[in-house]
């Protein structure tokens, strides 16, 4: 089979390494594989770039040019690689908004009758109203989304991370229904072990991910000044979006100025392997408020190291039903507000709301918290959780009552989790969910003919708002 990745861009983490995985389970299985998108692989990729096609007008922006010539740039780029037309178009994340450019090509080809796999690991009504709004100012209008955004057609299959994604799809009206189509989860790449006397202690947790806002670094500072001496936290990659990065750097400002035991963007810092630190680390933390599929809560076993931290269910009661439960992760870290801090979340509660009113093309939005004092830490503005860690600090953080992190507990599963990861996320078996999906559309788009239809996009906002 001659199949087409196509992505914004081929950066390290999140989807990108999804891609490097797909790619070498789809050629192990002897098919032929292109992948294109908006750059070049990142250092460390897996991929081989005379099997990549760099197309610029895929990645994040609206540069110039019409979507006759994207199409035209992504068709000869695949030609080039596969010698011929694929028989599968696989976009991953189409809908998400950084690029409604890549929304409309995909519209566009279901339309032609192409066999399409629309990958989703993000969705832009999931709290990205500034993705939704460029969706909506593409369209004209609400009316506007429903004739670009979820084309149906017998050849289109839609592919979702979590049951909960796929439901709010499968709600909407989707025909063919949505497959729930985990990642491939393999180790980390990895040199040797980070030695914790490298930073000056006796040994580390690691939080092994890009440090963007939703995965709440606030939360794990406040964890690590409760460490007992000789611990620290190593955060590892610094965020690459300018704005994320100046949240980031706030915060390790904050964590210096504080002497807190942490350590930054630790990847770029020390020229190692992500691997590196995952592997030398007590255990892997996690206080991330939003995932799709959740790699962090599965990756770091494989190189003998458990994971800690929050939970998300959305994500985790799917890995519960393959056998993997981790019940010792805790659903919440709540804090007392004093009265000008309540009157601060309130506040950027009630910007929040209209935010998304605005750009989801509300009348109103459900309100997003009941007035109270006892506050989830996890769900404050970052500049107010560094208002309320500030006043813990000086107030004395021993006297902060938190969830039992039960370390002990989860080391005590690392053989049960790693055979049960290798069982359920090896590549042989995302190979053959792939074929599956791409056997499906493949035959049904032989019966395209007539119109296209697409999904309401007001019952998929509806579904993620929960309206």
């Amino acid at each position: 089979m001659r199949i087409a990745i196509l992505h914004y861009h081929l950066d390290s983490g999140g989807v990108g390494r999804v891609i490097d995985l797909a790619v070498m389970a789809l050629a192990e299985a002897g098919h032929e594989v292109a992948v294109i998108a908006g750059s070049f692989p990142h250092k460390r990729s897996l991929l081989d770039r005379m099997k990549v096609g760099v197309v610029p007008s895929m990645n994040y922006s609206f540069l110039p040019g019409t979507l006759d010539d994207l199409a035209a740039s992504v068709e000869r780029e695949a030609r080039r690689i596969l010698g011929d037309a694929p028989d599968i178009w696989h976009f991953h994340n189409p809908t998400l908004g950084k690029n409604p450019m890549v929304s409309l090509l995909a519209a566009a080809w279901a339309r032609q009758g192409k066999a399409l796999v629309m990958q989703i690991h993000d969705f832009a009504e999931q709290d990205r109203p500034q993705n939704y709004r460029l969706l909506r100012d593409v369209g004209g209008n609400e009316g506007g989304l429903r004739e670009f955004l979820y084309p149906v057609q017998p050849g289109v299959r839609y592919a979702v991370l979590n049951a909960h994604d796929a439901d709010i799809l499968n709600r909407a009206g989707l025909p063919h229904g949505a497959t729930v189509l985990p990642n491939p989860v393999q180790p980390l790449p990895l040199d040797a072990p980070f030695d914790p006397m490298l930073i000056e202690s006796e040994d580390y947790m690691v939080y092994p991910t890009r440090a963007i806002p939703r995965k709440n670094l606030g939360e794990a500072l406040l964890w690590s000044a409760r460490f007992a001496a000789g611990r620290k936290m190593v955060m590892t990659l610094a965020p690459e979006n300018p704005s994320h990065r100046a949240a980031h750097d706030a915060w390790e400002k904050f964590s210096r100025e504080r002497g807190l035991p942490v350590v930054f963007d630790a990847v770029n810092r020390f020229g190692r392997a992500l691997g590196d630190f995952v592997s030398g680390a007590r255990a892997s933390f996690t206080t991330s408020i939003s995932e799709g599929f959740g790699m962090a809560y599965l990756e770091p076993w494989l190189l003998g190291t458990p994971v800690i931290g929050r939970d998300l269910p959305n994500v985790t009661d799917d890995f519960t039903t393959y056998g993997l439960q981790q019940d010792w992760l805790y659903s919440s870290l709540p804090v007392e507000l004093r009265p000008g801090e309540e009157v601060a979340h309130e506040f950027y509660l009630r910007n929040l709301r209209i935010v998304r009113e605005h750009a989801y093309g509300l009348s109103r939005a459900a309100p997003l918290w009941k007035r109270g004092r006892m506050v989830d830490f996890g769900l404050l503005h970052p500049s107010l959780q560094m208002q309320v860690l500030g006043r813990i600090l000086d107030e004395g953080i021993s006297d902060l009552v938190v969830p039992d992190l039960q370390l002990e507990r989860s080391a005590a599963r690392i053989a049960e989790m790693q055979d049960g990861i290798r069982n359920q996320f090896g590549l042989d078996t995302y190979a053959a969910r792939l074929e599956l999906l791409y056997e499906s559309a493949l035959s049904s788009s032989k019966e395209c003919g007539g119109g296209t239809d697409f999904l309401d996009p007001a019952a998929v906002l509806k579904g993620f708002l929960g309206e």
